[in-house]
């Protein structure tokens, strides 16, 4: 960081203060949300193992506590607008809530698509205010992000159906 930067940083806290590409933003998971993470992954784990699904079905439910963590943890960025924490919110809140489009109470970890597919249209929207070295800082999936989302977005209507993908889109955006 430059002396300039370093100085209106100063002066003026609420300015983000540009990093050098080489230097991570150490963030915490918070507890709950860390225990909520490891009990997904292995909930999913064991269901994929014992229902022997498909590859397809599998990647895309195992991307849900990825993106998961994504959001929390952009959630807890300053540098990330409020308007985009918001989103982030409601799709974290989506996730741990019992109540959903398709519920995994009723079906079980593959209720989780929706989770993904509300997770992966907040993100692009997201992406819109937030740039996205920031939001890959916070990535763990081991797919290039944009690229998973592409993938969601583009089979969305086949993973979900319209029906349910119009009621994500009235959720996140108001739209009807």
């Amino acid at each position: 960081m430059n002396e300039n930067n370093q100085h209106e940083a100063k002066t003026n806290p609420n300015l983000p203060v540009p990093r050098g590409s080489h230097e991570l933003v150490p963030i915490e998971l918070p507890k709950e949300h860390q225990r909520f993470y490891d009990k997904l992954r292995a909930k999913i784990e064991k269901f994929i193992r014992d229902r022997g699904l498909g590859e397809n079905a599998a990647g895309f439910i195992l991307l849900a506590p990825d993106l998961f963590v994504l959001l929390a943890r952009l959630l807890r960025d300053k540098r990330v607008p409020i308007g985009a924490k918001t989103l982030a919110g409601v799709a974290v809140a989506y996730f741990i809530s019992p109540v959903d489009f398709i519920p995994e109470a009723i079906i079980g970890p593959l209720g989780l698509i929706d989770d993904v597919v509300l997770a992966v249209f907040a993100l692009r929207s997201i992406l819109v205010d937030v740039d996205v070295k920031i939001v890959g800082e916070h990535w763990n999936g081991q797919e290039d992000l944009l690229e998973v989302i592409t993938r969601v977005v583009k089979q969305a209507d086949e993973l979900i159906g319209k029906r349910v993908r119009r009621k994500i889109e009235n959720l996140l955006f108001g739209k009807k």
